[in-house]
């Protein structure tokens, strides 16, 4: 991917003008405009979670991870567990935070509480979280990771 900040004095003030050029229409084409427009809709710093007995008020920063169990998602925090029934692609486009990467088909983690990555079994990795928190990281979703990263 090749960008570049071009000055344009003739823009109103406050105006920010993004084009993107691709090829083709493709994944990566419609993932740009995605961010894009989640990045106008602002960051979004606390969520409410549906628990069985509450709304719960949860700070994104104190969550760790989000996996699915069953039917049921169980998201771990620095305060302790949440669940609730959610689905794990609504949830995470609802939280539409680039610092939640999806490392295998059921989980979700925060990589500001990953503190290291373990070979495991099979070629796939262990993500050791804050509080003692793993996850297994699947070699299907290992490179989004790394890209996250910035390995």
């Amino acid at each position: 991917m090749h960008y570049q900040f071009e000055e344009d004095s003739s823009l109103p003030k406050e105006t920010i003008e993004v084009l993107v050029r691709s090829r083709k229409y493709d994944q990566a084409v419609q993932y740009v405009l995605d961010y894009l427009a989640k990045f106008e809709q602002g960051r979004v710093e606390i969520l409410p979670v549906k628990t069985a007995v509450r709304t719960e008020l949860l700070r994104v920063s104190d969550l760790i991870l989000v996996d699915v169990d069953g039917t049921s998602l169980i998201l771990e925090t620095t305060n302790g567990r949440l669940i609730t029934t959610d689905r794990l692609y609504k949830f995470r486009e609802h939280l539409a935070n680039p610092d939640f990467v999806q490392v295998s088909k059921h989980a979700l983690i925060n990589i500001n509480h990953l503190k290291s990555l373990e070979n495991s079994f099979s070629g796939n990795m262990l993500a050791m979280l804050t509080n003692d928190v793993t996850t297994n990281v699947s070699r299907r979703y290992l490179s989004d990771l790394e890209k996250a990263l910035g390995l």
